[in-house]
């Protein structure tokens, strides 16, 4: 009988033991930020129909999105992010936009997003018209990434 509860008692232990480490090795992975997935989160915007995004940058304090534009001529009009109106955009809308041509948009609107916060909830859209066309047209996407 004695030889049987020493080998259960070591079965135990040896069990014991490696669940221990897979814990530890669990709770290390999470405190260096491989196991969250913010860390793997790429920025990017979808949903634009007429333009073509290639970058963006969300600060606390504004919005830069690098897009191309599309077949026509435009005027940008203007820009809202997570539904309040830019400020300060560049370029002015005076400006007109040739088909084709890159263009970085630049506007301060307060986000309330803190350094270094993920977002994937990133709402905007470009009010433009288009020269010699339609007036008060509207291109929208979500975005993702880090506020930096």
């Amino acid at each position: 009988m004695m030889r049987k509860g020493q080998g259960a008692m070591e079965y135990l232990m040896t069990y014991g033991w490696a669940l221990l480490v897979i814990v530890i090795v669990g709770a290390a992975l999470f405190a260096l930020g491989v196991l969250n997935p913010a860390t793997y989160q790429q920025k990017r915007c979808t949903g634009f129909q007429y333009f073509t995004w290639s970058d963006h940058q969300l600060t606390a304090s504004g919005l830069v999105i690098a897009l191309r534009n599309s077949n026509q001529k435009i005027t940008l009009n203007s820009i809202t992010v997570d539904g309040t109106a830019g400020t300060g955009t560049t370029p002015a809308s005076t400006v007109t936009i040739n088909e084709a041509d890159n263009l970085t948009i630049t506007t301060t609107v307060a986000t309330g997003r803190t350094l270094g916060s993920s977002y994937s909830d990133l709402a905007v859209s470009i009010n433009y018209t288009a020269v010699d066309g339609i007036a008060g047209l509207v291109d929208s996407a979500t975005c993702t990434g880090t506020v930096a």
